[in-house]
């Protein structure tokens, strides 16, 4: 923590007294217990000030009550991650169900129709930097009620929206930044409620993803079906909404008030006010997170992930029918990938509890085998049992790296830059989504092949898990966060539920 120099501070021992007065109860009302009041013009002033800043961070990191970590709430709350996820999983994949609705709408060519649902899914991911600013500038509980708001005012804006144009603004970017504010806050709130069962936790909440890709996509076909156009997105902004009930559970756990605290005293610390947040603060903390090496590697491991999965998700159920099968074998497909979805990443949470397993070996292993499964598909895709299996593996396998992002970015950042350093890789993925289907389009315009396009997608995949795989050898971990792991937890491991 830097010295305060006398120098540095030319306002009235009146004014300061005032402003540290406003902090310590901000401080308190966060558990933390910080008393000081002084005339800070004197050298013994500030030498008392640095002493009880350095005490109460002391403090804070030796007494924090974690004792709703891991137990209690925190299932209710994951129950409620969980149902998020679901929706989240839907508005994702179930785009190109959204974009046929579209085109059947409205009388557009495919490419601005195919916009929208571009836009929607993409900045999902790029706008998370955003959604990290505001859980902690609030919550993670207010990031996902307003999640909630944005994809009911979307959907509701585009059952009434006149043209194609303004469905590029409501379902894309009105309920894209929905689901932008929705999935890194749950993401966040997850690590923030479990830590010895942070892995099996984190698995359980983002196989939702999966199970809403299985159901809601046959439920949204279904009610396309009976009730049309307007009636499908009237009714879908009601179901997206629930995310305002599912964010109501989500009331602030001490680890997540431990970490807004921790913020505060650095603020201080560096004479700052901890409660503004100007955008330029906002950046360099982001270039500052993204300093480190290992989440440099992770991002641009998770970009070269993204592109190629979404480039394959994308392109997988017209593949499917240029191979001599009907559109429905294609759905079933795309609905037995979300079923496995599930499955492979309860089934990785519960891997990565065993204390033998390595996380980032577990993160990085599952890119490798899609990867050399994706170069083998294209001369197994002419069967039903080369098919289902491609699908198997892809069901399995795509979710993995999503279930350990937040356990293998703490490692290496501490919880306090944990929201940031999820909102960096996120960002590199919403550009790997957004970019991977434009350069399978570009493959097949320039008069190439499915297989070549199969063939660029499996190459980014081994290039993600080598990317990945060397966060490992240029950082080490942070050693507050084992501090954390190893001395605050271990000590409420006795704590009855």
């Amino acid at each position: 923590m830097p010295e305060i120099e006398g120098n540095n501070y030319e306002e009235s021992a009146d004014e300061c007294h005032c402003r540290l007065k406003t902090t310590n109860e901000s401080l308190l009302e966060d558990g933390i217990n910080v008393s000081y009041s002084f005339d800070l013009k004197t050298e013994e002033s500030r030498e008392f000030l640095n002493s009880s800043l350095l005490k109460s961070e002391g403090n804070a990191r030796a007494h924090p009550n974690f004792n709703d970590v891991d137990r209690g709430w925190a299932w209710v709350v994951l129950a409620g991650s969980f149902g998020t996820f679901c929706l989240m999983g839907a508005t994702q994949f179930s785009a190109g169900i959204v974009h046929m609705i579209l085109l059947d709408k409205y009388d557009s060519g495919v490419s601005l129709a195919s916009v929208a649902g571009a836009v929607h899914v993409s900045i999902i991911s790029i706008a998370a930097p955003i959604s990290t600013f505001v859980l902690e500038r609030f919550s993670c509980r207010v990031a996902i009620v307003t999640s909630g708001c944005l994809f009911f005012l979307g959907y509701l804006g585009t059952a009434f929206a006149p043209n194609i144009e303004c469905v590029i603004f409501t379902y894309g970017i009105v309920a894209g930044f929905g689901g932008a504010l929705g999935y890194t806050a749950n993401m966040v709130l997850v690590g923030y409620y479990f830590q010895k069962k942070r892995n099996i936790a984190m698995g359980i909440a983002v196989s939702g993803a999966g199970f809403g890709i299985c159901v809601l996509s046959q439920l949204m076909l279904y009610i396309h079906t009976q009730y049309g156009s307007f009636g499908f997105f009237l009714i879908m902004s009601g179901i997206f909404a629930q995310s305002i009930v599912f964010g109501m559970v989500a009331k602030p756990s001490q680890l997540e008030i431990y970490t807004k605290a921790r913020r505060r005293e650095l603020a201080i610390a560096n004479n700052s006010d901890s409660d503004t947040f100007d955008v330029c603060n906002h950046a360099k903390a982001y270039l500052t997170v993204l300093s480190n090496k290992a989440v440099l590697f992770l991002s641009l491991g998770m970009f070269k992930f993204c592109l190629a999965t979404y480039l394959i998700y994308m392109h997988f159920p017209h593949y499917v029918v240029e191979m001599g099968f009907s559109p429905s074998v294609a759905a079933n497909f795309l609905s037995l990938s979300g079923i496995l979805t599930v499955a492979g990443r309860i089934l990785t949470g519960s891997f990565a509890s065993v204390k033998c397993v390595r996380e980032d070996i577990l993160y990085c292993l599952p890119m490798f085998v899609l990867g050399f499964m994706t170069i083998l598909y294209p001369y197994i895709s002419s069967t039903f049992a080369g098919n289902l299996t491609y699908t198997v593996f892809l069901g399995l396998l795509y979710g993995n790296a999503y279930v350990l992002t937040a356990s293998v970015s703490v490692r290496y950042t501490g919880i306090v830059n944990l929201a940031k350093a999820i909102g960096v890789q996120y960002f590199f993925a919403g550009l790997g989504a957004l970019i991977g289907p434009v350069i399978a389009g570009i493959i097949i315009d320039a008069g190439g092949l499915f297989d070549e396009a199969f063939f660029t997608a499996s190459a980014f995949l081994l290039l993600a898990g080598v990317v990945s795989g060397m966060a490992t050898f240029v950082s080490q971990p942070n050693s507050q966060e084992i501090e954390i792991e190893e001395t605050e937890f271990n000590k409420k491991t006795s704590t009855p539920l």
